[in-house]
Formats: structure tokens, C-alpha cells, sequence
């Protein structure tokens, strides 16, 4: 049970995703870990992979690596359809579960275009629920109604292109980072929809590389024509507040657009670029759009910007009871212009904005809690 404050009206609020269509070519049903795994590593291009009402407790993850496929719960309803590791933030190893090739994680993607990731569950692993490899060419990827329940780093992540499986790799002849190379690799035409993460309780693991704080929705790097609608996030904080964006994105990524998404009790709410992680850039985010989501609750700033240019930041609604040391939006290194206008924030003695001369605020509703 969750911890976090009004949890069972929250679910309630949540809107139920439309259902997708009934599949076609082949389909393949399964009903066993084993079974899952076996059909995603031996899926056919084209193929429908078709997961039966169950909680099935993985023994290892899952390696895709075909065009075309589906992978999705039988009854479109997510709550029926569990994979689960078993694992915590505090207990990160399982004796059942193994891991191969880069970080534990439940399912992972690489050399694959045109997957699409629906109505089912992830949980209980302590690093990721879908990882997607940065120079795998993942592009087309849709995840569709899916919850990440008890994730503890990123429920989502996409590493950066400019690694070979999340590896540096620095023994090959090859320059990681020539552009052409980075432009040809890298994830592009994603969407991420009517989508639930839900962390129950603070994380405690202090060896995490963050004293208990590197925890995040999703985490994705270098990533074209991203976009992330009508998701719910719930409770993702780290130990002392330090906790990730719940949306985080950043390294030279283009086009992205974050709308209609809500958040709940969330340490940070969206980060598009990162205040760290600058040298070797030349940006972290450009061209993109964060519009009417609603934040509520979170210590630190809900919306931040860092490292970019022309982002427009337009009617969010934002208020947090106990964000007293940021600003509700932090808008800073902008090269050229970005915007924030139409954004109505309660305030609870934070300032509203911290942002670059560079930026404009145009019309924002700024609404005292004081006198309410």
C-alpha cells in the first residue's frame, strides 16, 4: 500500500486508456515466465505477443531484438498482467533472477524498430522496467498502458547513443560521438502514453550513487520527436528529497513534447536538460513544448529547463505545500529564447520562477495559498 498522501482518490481520478485494436498477422499467446521470454527472443517481424491475466515472477530479462512486434497483456487491462523481479531498493539481488548485458532491467530493446509495449505491469526491480539501448537504432517504439510499479532507478530508460550498450567501449577504434554516426543511431519517434509509475514508499537505499536519491520516472538521453501524454507519475522520491524528474531528458535531444501528464507527490515533476553533464555538449534540449500538465505536491522545483534553446513552457498548473527552497519553474542557460506564459501557480511562500534574461514570461495566473 502506498504511502503517498490521497493515493486511492488518485487512482480513481486516472482515466482509463482507449483500448487498442484487436491484433492482427500472427499472434502468439503465452502463460509462463519462460514462455514470455521465449517469444519475445524468438518473436518473428510483425508478430503479436499476446501475455494470458497472471502474475509471473521473471526468472531473467528479456533481450528484443526484431522489427514490428507487439508485446501486450491479453486483457488490456494492466493491473492483470504482472511481470515482477521481486526485488527492492533494498533488496537489489533475487537468487531467481539474472541479468545479462547491461543493467538489470525487466525488458530490454536494441536493433528493434516499430515495437510497441501495452497493457501490462513492471515491478519490483531495483534498476529499470524497459530499457532501451541509445545506439540500438530504437526508433517507432511506442509504450502504451503500461504501469512501472516499484522501479527504483528509472522505469524507463534510454542510454546515450554515444556508448555501445551503455558501455564507453574506449578500447575500439571508433569515435562514438562523430555526429553522422550519433544522428544515425539514435532513438527517434517514440511515444510514451496513458502510461502509470508508482513508487510506494520513499527510497532508502543510500548506495545508490545518489545517498538514496537517484530515482526517476524515466530517464532518456539523445532522443528525436519524444513525446510523453495523458501518463500519470506517484510518489517518486528519493531519501532526502533529492529524488530525479519524474520526466528527465536530456543530451542533445530535439523535438520533444510533455502534455497532459499529472503529477503526484513526485520530489521533482519534468527536467528537460540537466544542470550537470554540460562538458563535451553543445545542448541538452531544443524545439520542445511543456503544456498543461498538473504537479502537485514535490520539494524540489516542477518544472526545470537547463542547457538549450526555445522551449515554451505553457497553461501547467503547479502547486506544492512544501517546495520552499526552488522555484516552482527554473528556466536557465537558454542560448537564445524560451517561453513561459499561461502557467497558473498556487504558491506557498517559493518564488514562482527563476529564470534567464533570455526567457519570456508572459501572462502567468500566480494565486497566494495565504488567502485562499
Amino acid at each position: 500500500m502506498s504511502d503517498v498522501p490521497n493515493f486511492e482518490e488518485i487512482i480513481k481520478s486516472i482515466k482509463p486508456a482507449p483500448a487498442l485494436p484487436v491484433p492482427e498477422g500472427k499472434v502468439v499467446r503465452v502463460d509462463s515466465p519462460m514462455g514470455i521470454i521465449r517469444a519475445i527472443e524468438d518473436a518473428d517481424e510483425g508478430s503479436t505477443i499476446l501475455i494470458a491475466k497472471g502474475h509471473y515472477m521473471m526468472p531473467r530479462d528479456c533481450m528484443l531484438m526484431t522489427h514490428c512486434v507487439t508485446i501486450r497483456g491479453e486483457t488490456g487491462n494492466r493491473e492483470d498482467v504482472i511481470l515482477d523481479c521481486g526485488m527492492d531498493d533494498l533488496n537489489d539481488s533475487n537468487p531467481i533472477y539474472s541479468t545479462r548485458i547491461g543493467a538489470s532491467a525487466i525488458i530490454k530493446i536494441t536493433q528493434a524498430r516499430g515495437v510497441t509495449i501495452a497493457d501490462l505491469t513492471l515491478a519490483n526491480n531495483p534498476k529499470y522496467g524497459i530499457l532501451f539501448f541509445g545506439d540500438g537504432r530504437v526508433q517507432d517504439l511506442t509504450v502504451y498502458n503500461v504501469k512501472f510499479h516499484n522501479i527504483w532507478a528509472r522505469g524507463l530508460k534510454g542510454t546515450g547513443a554515444a556508448r555501445l550498450d551503455d558501455k564507453e567501449c574506449l578500447d575500439l577504434d571508433l569515435d562514438l560521438k562523430d555526429p553522422e554516426r550519433l544522428e544515425w543511431v539514435r532513438p527517434r519517434n517514440i511515444q510514451v502514453r496513458h502510461c502509470l509509475w508508482v513508487i510506494d514508499r520513499v527510497k532508502q537505499n543510500i548506495d545508490d550513487f545518489a545517498q538514496g536519491n537517484y530515482i526517476a520516472g524515466m530517464d532518456v538521453m539523445n532522443v528525436a520527436n519524444y513525446t510523453v501524454s495523458d501518463c500519470t507519475f506517484i510518489g517518486i522520491r528519493g531519501r532526502t528529497g533529492g529524488g530525479r524528474g519524474s520526466i528527465f531528458i536530456w543530451q542533445h535531444c530535439d523535438d520533444v513534447t510533455i502534455e497532459n501528464n499529472h503529477f503526484y507527490h513526485c520530489d521533482k515533476g519534468i527536467s528537460l536538460g540537466n544542470p550537470s553533464g554540460k562538458e563535451g555538449k553543445a545542448y541538452h534540449i531544443r524545439n520542445s513544448v511543456i503544456r498543461n500538465n498538473t504537479i502537485i505536491g514535490g520539494s524540489n522545483k516542477a518544472i526545470e529547463v537547463d542547457f538549450g534553446n526555445n522551449i515554451n513552457i505553457v497553461n501547467n498548473t503547479i502547486e506544492s505545500e512544501i517546495r520552499k527552497d526552488f522555484a516552482a519553474i527554473q528556466v536557465i542557460d537558454i542560448k537564445e529564447t524560451s517561453l513561459v506564459e499561461g502557467n497558473t501557480i498556487r504558491l506557498h511562500g517559493e518564488e514562482p520562477f527563476n529564470c534567464d534574461d533570455t526567457v519570456t514570461i508572459g501572462d502567468n495566473n500566480l494565486e497566494s495559498a495565504v488567502s485562499q
